[in-house]
């Protein structure tokens, strides 16, 4: 198993590190772990065009939404016939919300493995030591200090410190994860009109 994961690893090396070599600062590569995001977040993206029937669950969640009124008013109404008549189309509506998440869930099948392997070489590469430090106004913006108290941007509760245990002392900063967080996140939601799909907000 570890041979294999070795062998995974040293192929990302000769891919990767050619490329952190081009990057504009090789000791701090931030614009490795950008493209790294860009490439996950094309899989992922595509991964849903295609593994998806988007038509399928539009319509599924359209129902799903109606019967949910449906039942909201007969609630409200207390008509206890019309409860009982909704509670046997119950079911139907059950067997939607299931069928929902597993199509959501084939997706994930085609992109985890991929992305755990991708994310386990940089945790062991030098990237894994990569830090940004924001100016004041977008690390507060993006709620920097709450995710350093509770362990994510770096696992470290002092703000000013991305990895304790390697002994940044940065203003302002964030880690691997922090990093990779904010470049996918922005740059999904260009994937996602690149690709044809609807925006997520």
């Amino acid at each position: 198993m570890f041979d294999i994961l070795g062998s995974i690893f040293s192929s990302f090396d000769q891919i990767f590190n050619p490329i952190i070599a081009l990057d504009p600062n090789p000791k701090n590569p931030l614009l490795v772990i950008f493209l790294i995001a860009f490439l996950l977040s094309i899989l992922t993206n595509l991964a849903q065009k295609y593994l998806l029937d988007h038509e399928k669950m539009d319509d599924m969640r359209e129902k799903s939404a109606e019967f949910q009124k449906k039942m909201n008013a007969v609630r409200k109404s207390g008509d206890a016939k019309a409860m009982n008549k909704l509670q046997a189309e119950q079911q139907e509506f059950m067997k939607d919300q299931s069928e929902i998440m597993m199509m959501q869930f084939k997706p994930m099948l085609v992109t985890i493995v991929p992305f755990l392997l991708i994310w386990g070489w940089m945790r062991a590469s030098p990237l894994a030591h990569i830090y940004v430090s924001f100016p004041m106004f977008p690390y507060w913006a993006v709620l920097t200090p709450l995710w350093h108290s509770i362990g994510i941007y770096g696992g470290a509760p002092d703000p000013n410190v991305v990895f304790s245990f390697i002994g940044y002392h940065l203003p302002n900063a964030v880690g691997l994860l922090g990093w990779y967080i904010l470049c996918n996140f922005a740059l999904s939601q260009v994937v996602r009109k690149l690709v044809g799909l609807k925006s997520m907000f």
